[in-house]
């Protein structure tokens, strides 16, 4: 299909995008979704469910993932938030934190519980080939958050090709 653009007051068509924009492709695409129920009362992070983790091995070292999470949970009227981080593993070593604080939710102030679905979407740039493993990290600021019950998590990652 073809772009109309007006120019000069004339209608021509764009066929193809102008030369220097880079595009980017998409490599690898790996999903995964799981039903599970875990309660969170760490105000430390803590590794929300191993269920979650999903692996990707980068075919080039300046590819980066695009890491897509969605999960139900359940907060309680005024009592609590919670906060997420994505964590990785290079290679099979250690967890460590990869994105910093991506959001934060919280529940005060409001006087319902809070039954909702949280998205995150997040650019790593793993600069490796070797097998990289992501799993979301969580932490309460008070109380606890319940995350799952009968809904999915759903979790996806794509490769950007540089």
């Amino acid at each position: 299909m073809a772009i109309t653009r007006l120019n000069n007051n004339s209608i021509t068509s764009i066929t193809a995008l102008p030369s220097g924009i880079d595009t980017g492709k998409i490599g690898q695409v790996i999903s995964n979704s799981a039903s599970f129920n875990t309660t969170i009362s760490s105000t430390s992070l803590v590794e929300m469910d191993s269920n979650v983790r999903i692996t990707i091995t980068p075919s080039a070292t300046t590819s980066k993932i695009l890491y897509m999470l969605s999960f139900p949970f359940f907060t309680q009227a005024n009592q609590t938030g919670f906060f997420i981080n994505i964590y990785k593993s290079v290679g099979g070593g250690s967890y460590a934190d990869d994105s910093g604080e991506l959001s934060r939710y919280t529940a005060y102030g409001s006087n319902d519980d809070k039954y909702e679905t949280a998205t995150f979407h997040y650019l790593s740039s793993p600069s490796t080939t070797s097998a990289v493993i992501y799993t979301p990290y969580v932490k309460v600021n008070a109380n606890n958050a319940n995350f799952g019950n009968t809904a999915k998590f759903n979790v996806t990652v794509q490769e950007v090709l540089a």
